[in-house]
């Protein structure tokens, strides 16, 4: 089993992706896929905010950190909805057809998993995290912090909420990751109380979204297995609940850290079909 790991035990966002690559490599699990997924959010946001640009060689390795990033998303995603399922009461013929889907889906990404580990590009996709490894300074304890990354990540999510268009179902879960993003890019600040209570805020929005996006997608797999069936039904009833408790936690963290209104968010008419799914990201 993976345990859980503090942000502060690796040197740096890449010591911490690689450390996520060896135990996905040893246990292709959905608690090692979840591991790997926030690794490499973390690696992107700090890459992405305080190193050079890449280059066309490193191109390639990027590549490859994302196939490995969707493999493991739909094993996660399969594990999480057998969870959800779990919490549902009963034990309707319904509810075993689409657990049995949901488990072969299961079967079929860790086997498609273990492929991806196999590949020989994962050697030259390990030495080039160890090449962007910045080791610990003599003294420090924990991941090295950023000055000045709170207010960095602050400005990004008033910039991104001043052009984001209107909040609707189908781009919910894309305001999820820019969330995942900014809180990230705060974590680098260290220990200090702005950026504990952006990380906060953003960690809230993305929890109550991401359970949104798993029962989204919950319903979507119901109404392709079993149609228009009793279990869909109550399916929808969460889903929609979920959706609800979503618009309030970014209005409150949009009235929190906002200084000035973003655009009204559209409600979902309760009739509306499943948003088509989409992969999810840690």
């Amino acid at each position: 089993m993976v345990s859980k790991v503090s942000k502060n035990e690796f040197d740096s966002p890449a010591a911490r992706l690689l450390s996520s690559i060896a135990k996905l490599r040893q246990q292709p699990t959905s608690k090692g896929a979840h591991f790997y997924r926030t690794s490499l959010r973390r690696f992107q946001a700090w890459s992405d905010a305080f190193r050079p640009p890449i280059d066309s060689a490193q191109k390639p390795v990027l590549k490859f950190l994302g196939k490995l990033r969707k493999v493991t998303g739909k094993l996660r995603d399969s594990e999480v909805q057998l969870d959800l399922l779990d919490q549902l009461p009963g034990n309707s013929a319904e509810k075993r057809k689409l657990k049995k889907a949901l488990k072969s889906s299961r079967r079929s990404y860790r086997k498609k998993l273990k492929a991806v580990l196999r590949d020989p590009a994962l050697t030259v996709v390990r030495r080039a995290l160890r090449a962007v490894h910045e080791p610990r300074k003599a003294g420090e304890n924990g991941l090295q912090s950023v000055a000045g990354a709170e207010r960095l990540a602050l400005d990004e999510y008033r910039a991104y909420v001043g052009g984001r268009s209107a909040l609707r179902p189908e781009n919910l879960h894309e305001y999820r990751l820019a969330c995942k993003r900014f809180r990230y890019i705060a974590e680098l600040a260290g220990d200090v109380p702005e950026a504990k209570e952006l990380v906060d805020t953003w960690k809230r929005v993305q929890d109550v979204i991401g359970e949104w996006h798993d029962y989204l997608m919950l319903t979507t797999l119901a109404e392709e297995v079993l149609g228009d069936s009793r279990l869909r039904s109550s399916l929808l009833e969460l889903r929609d609940k979920k959706y609800a408790e979503s618009v309030t936690a970014v209005e409150e963290a949009e009235n929190k850290l906002i200084e000035r209104p973003a655009p009204a968010l559209k409600k979902q008419p309760r009739a509306t079909r499943s948003v088509r799914r989409s992969s999810t990201a840690a």
